[in-house]
């Protein structure tokens, strides 16, 4: 008899226990879920808090840009309009010079020429008005024209629309590599690609200069930058270099067929 009472205790002990212990691993079950829950959209918020921040900054940049674009145009466009007025007005009186003078005059015109484009180019409602293909083809032909690189531009396929917003990302990335190779790279020739298909546009941009350590980089530095701001539009990014050159290459999806899904 006593031996069936403690078989009795045992069982009911044990049953207890199990449900103690199932009770438990549902509870801290439950709870990592609900952990998992949260630390996922901590960092939810967190990407779009820096989503957020860094068009802000590129907001606060562009505006700056424009701020730029106007003085340039409004401001040192009139003044050199004004200087190279006086020097045209001086020819007929002049007697010696007449050659210095003419000389003069075109270079201030030259200059009044490169500030225009460049005040357009700063621009990013310019840049929407006319789009990003225009847009690197003025920058090609300004490297060209004042020496600066030998430039080649090239596309290939049916272009398609972008947001303007991705399109002034994309074109202020390529700039930065612009302003890296005439900088930086000591470099001769340099190529702009753009791929069009249905489902994407593939951009290359690469120049033959001396190249860089891409892991000994600053993080800071714009190239680098590049990949988080490509990120910002869903774009692919991948930056090679070596002592044969320097190169980008982006991968923007056609956003507009994402959009029909």
């Amino acid at each position: 008899m006593d031996n069936e009472i403690i078989k009795i205790i045992m069982l009911v002990t044990v049953v207890i226990l199990g449900l103690f212990l199932i009770i438990f691993i549902t509870l801290f079950t439950l709870f990592q879920k609900k952990k998992v829950s949260l630390l996922l959209e901590q960092r939810e918020k967190e990407k779009i808090f820096e989503e957020t921040l860094k068009r802000s900054e590129i907001e606060i940049k562009e505006n700056a840009l424009k701020n730029i674009s106007w003085e340039l145009h409004d401001n040192v466009g009139q003044l050199l309009s004004l200087a190279r007025l006086e020097l045209n007005i001086l020819k007929p009186k002049s007697t010696h010079n007449f050659d210095k003078i003419n000389e003069i005059s075109d270079i201030i015109g030259t200059s009044l020429q490169e500030i225009r484009t460049i005040s357009k180019i700063l621009n990013s409602e310019f840049i929407n008005s006319i789009g990003l293909e225009e847009s690197i083809k003025i920058e090609i032909d300004r490297f060209n024209r004042l020496k600066f690189i030998a430039a080649t531009f090239e596309i290939s396929g049916e272009s398609f629309e972008i947001p303007n917003q991705d399109e002034i990302i994309l074109f202020r990335m390529i700039q930065e590599f612009f302003s890296n190779t005439i900088k930086h790279a000591q470099a001769t020739k340099l190529l702009v690609r753009l791929q069009f298909s249905e489902q994407q546009l593939k951009i290359l941009v690469q120049d033959n200069g001396k190249g860089f350590e891409i892991e000994n980089t600053v993080n800071g530095s714009g190239l680098l930058n590049m990949k988080s701001r490509a990120k910002m539009i869903q774009t692919q990014f991948e930056l090679f270099s070596d002592s044969k050159g320097t190169q980008i290459i982006m991968t923007y999806p056609n956003k507009n067929l994402l959009n029909n899904e």
